[in-house]
């Protein structure tokens, strides 16, 4: 099923089924990662120690082979130091059953059910994936579309709209009137795709 956007009231009821003891924090971790960066799940799993910086992760994007730094706050980096433990190991996200390595993506995803029922809110649509549309969202509010592209490593613009405007499919933002900036970027998507179904058809075969 997609990923969904996660409007504010879920994710607040998530946060705090999280903090109800220890293990559902570890559980939230990776999702409040994130949340915060806009990183795939895929490489916060990989997230090794000697990534961490004083004010974020340095990290190579396994899908487009980009280096990136991503900031993250200081209390979510204390977390993470504390979450690799006093093992020795390299990840930060240690494998609880495969020694030596780091969690995989769909024990992330389970975890994230998880914590969507513990929470009490829909399940269907929650997923690790979801944070990075929240944080595409807000993202494109406080900085515009280009440096939410950026962030996302999109190599086309019209991807980043789509995360950028996902709130307006469900979340806080639904039921209510648009900005314009928000109008002239759906006509701009509105545009995109007409062109590229246009395309498709011409295409020889």
């Amino acid at each position: 099923m997609k990923s969904r956007y996660v409007d504010e009231s879920d994710l607040s009821a998530v946060l705090a089924a999280a903090k109800k003891d220890a293990k559902r924090q570890r559980d939230y971790l990776p999702l409040l990662v994130s949340l915060e960066t806009g990183l795939r799940v895929g490489d916060v799993v990989k997230i090794r120690r000697q990534d961490l910086a004083a004010d974020g992760i340095r990290y190579v994007a396994q899908k487009t082979g980009k280096e990136g730094f991503a900031r993250i706050s200081a209390r979510t980096r204390r977390a993470l130091v504390e979450n690799a433990g006093e093992t020795g190991g390299n990840w930060v996200f240690p494998s609880p059953t495969r020694r030596g390595q780091h969690i995989t993506r769909q024990a992330v995803w389970k975890r994230a059910k998880r914590l969507a029922r513990l929470a009490d809110i829909a399940a269907a649509g929650f997923s690790p994936h979801s944070m990075r549309k929240n944080f595409a969202v807000e993202t494109y509010k406080r900085s515009g579309l280009a440096a939410t592209q950026a962030a996302l490593q999109h190599s086309r613009a019209d991807t980043t709209e789509l995360y950028a405007l996902s709130d307006f499919l469900t979340g806080d933002n639904a039921d209510k009137p648009l900005l314009r900036r928000d109008v002239d970027l759906l006509f701009k998507l509105l545009q995109d795709f007409i062109i590229s179904e246009i395309r498709n058809k011409e295409a020889p075969g």
